[in-house]
């Protein structure tokens, strides 16, 4: 882990701002991963698609369902985009 060093004339006032900054990060993507599980849970209801198969590429790919099966590909992706950016924000530790 390396450490990043920020500099304040007050840091009795930045440092309780960062920490609450980074709350309302952590409860925005939590929020947003919620949101985005959700649809990836329809879409794949919807669609009768196993979400394990699809990310094998063990799911057809038609006409009818191509697009959507897409669309479900970009949603797990961002999953993974979100949760990747929470590790990193739940490891950031503010340091006096």
């Amino acid at each position: 882990m390396q450490t990043i060093s920020l500099k304040s004339n007050s840091p009795d006032i930045v440092i309780p701002l960062l920490k609450n900054a980074l709350d309302r990060e952590k409860r925005i993507l939590m929020e947003t991963l919620i949101i985005t599980r959700e649809k990836i849970a329809k879409m794949a209801e919807s669609l009768d698609v196993d979400v394990n198969k699809l990310l094998k590429g063990e799911v057809e790919h038609t006409e009818a369902n191509d697009m959507q099966l897409i669309e479900l590909e970009g949603e797990i992706e961002i999953s993974r985009h979100i949760e990747a950016e929470l590790k990193e924000l739940e490891s950031v530790e503010i340091c006096k």
